[in-house]
């Protein structure tokens, strides 16, 4: 039965899909089988879809047939998100289109557009796109906003939930909506009084309960992206906001984004970095726990599997805080680094306390942060998978919260784990290598 759906859904989309954008051989099948990540499905049809009119009409046939969709951007992720045992629609190419607003303090993208190229387009207008993932290289616009990927720089207050300004989406009916365009909106509500109405009474009954509202609060003043974004029925009033909003960290399930409009971000020309080496994983976190007030831009823990994967021999069984600053003059950048330096006085670094302003010197430290996962993952053992989790913790819980997070991976018998990423914002990735080939091992 299932057979008969997908051959009756190709019969149709062939209708108005070029061949040439419909992959249904085993080879292509399967190299779209896979992500960034560990997990392998296998689609049935993988369509490159051109433009939001093609993605309606796919959205339409696939809820007249009841077949699951996914959508993939760059295929980034490390979770899975991208991948499909049904139908993969792909939007990358064909969806590079942009434009930006007078003053540069917006801009309007659509998904296939690659983050670094996005910063490539607003670096001479001293703006930046905020949300800057490890791989922003690589990742795709509609990946970064729908997987909410923040990174290094942003945290909470610069991620896309906070710069989204508006968003044009498809539904699974095949329904257009763009919030950001009143014509748009007042069809919407003519033809979708029941959906706006749900919305309005969600949010309603959220913000009716105080201890809900709070709670919801709360989680969101830390790094976190699990499951879907509660925070716009607390923060906004207008339907409409809090359906854009819904979509930042909906990995796609809720709709299609095939257009984004976001505040730009003001792009600071001079930056310095330095590696701080601590002895252990607990003096390195509260160090940055005072940090936090200084003014410190990122602070990126490694911990001593992270640096043994990249062959740091400075840090050999040390653990290590990848500090940045960032001024728009060179005094305010010196200002800066005396004030971090004076911070951190109480602290004892195992080596001393560096800032180098020099981009051959510093890109190279990011190159390792940014490479810590492949590099990680190069070191398991044969046999074994890599697995990428993250956690988030209040700042002040940070040291404790981290080194019990570190015995529990050794309790568990992951010598080999590693821990690493965003402390400043008390937000950490781990990593396992887990064997799968015993009962007792998937246990």
């Amino acid at each position: 039965m299932k057979e008969q759906k997908y051959n009756a859904y190709l019969k149709e989309i062939g209708k108005f899909i070029p061949k040439d954008q419909i992959y249904t051989d085993e080879l292509r099948l399967l190299a779209w089988g896979t992500d960034a990540g560990f997990y392998r499905l296998i689609p049935k049809i993988v369509i490159r879809a051109k433009d939001e009119n093609e993605v309606s009409r796919l959205l339409a046939l696939a809820d007249k047939y009841t077949l699951p969709v996914t959508f993939r951007a760059a295929g980034t992720s490390l979770s899975g998100q991208s991948i499909s045992d049904s139908i993969l629609i792909v939007a990358g190419k064909n969806w590079e289109k942009y434009s930006i607003s007078e003053d540069f303090e917006r801009i309007t993208l659509q998904p296939g557009i690659i983050g670094a190229r996005v910063n490539e387009i607003l670096k001479p207008h001293g703006r930046k796109f905020a949300p800057d993932p490890a791989s922003v290289k690589s990742a795709m616009v509609g990946g970064i906003v729908m997987n909410n990927a923040s990174g290094m720089n942003c945290g909470t207050h610069a991620n896309s939930d906070k710069e989204l300004l508006s968003a044009k989406i498809v539904l699974a009916d095949g329904t257009r909506l763009n919030t950001g365009d009143p014509e748009s909106r007042m069809t919407f509500e003519k033809n979708h009084t029941p959906f706006l109405n749900k919305i309005i009474e969600i949010r309603d009954e959220i913000r009716n309960d105080n201890e809900l509202s709070d709670r919801i609060r709360k989680k969101y003043s830390i790094k976190n992206v699990t499951g879907l974004n509660l925070l716009p029925f607390v923060i906004y009033d207008d339907p409409f906001d809090i359906i854009a909003h819904l979509m930042v960290g909906s990995e796609g399930t809720l709709a299609f984004l095939s257009e984004v409009t976001m505040k730009t971000e003001h792009d600071y020309p001079y930056s310095a970095s330095a590696m701080l080496y601590f002895s252990n994983i607990k003096d390195a976190c509260r160090a940055v726990v005072a940090m936090k007030p200084g003014p410190v831009f990122s602070a990126e823990l490694l911990d001593k599997k992270s640096l043994a994967s990249v062959n740091d021999t400075t840090g050999t069984g040390l653990t290590a805080v990848l500090t940045e600053t960032k001024a728009d003059t060179p005094e305010e950048l010196q200002a800066n680094i005396e004030e971090i330096k004076k911070i951190l006085s109480p602290f004892k670094t195992v080596t001393p306390i560096h800032f180098t302003d020099k981009p051959e010197e510093y890109s190279k430290y990011w190159a390792i942060r940014s490479g810590i996962f492949p590099s990680v993952g190069g070191t398991r053992r044969p046999g074994t998978t890599v697995l990428i989790e993250d956690v988030a913790f209040p700042l002040k819980e940070l040291p404790e919260a981290t080194a019990d997070l570190q015995e529990l991976l050794v309790t568990n018998e992951y010598h080999d784990a590693c821990i690493y990423g965003h402390a400043l914002e008390g937000n950490f990735h781990f990593i396992i290598s887990q064997s799968f080939d015993s009962p007792e091992q998937v246990a």
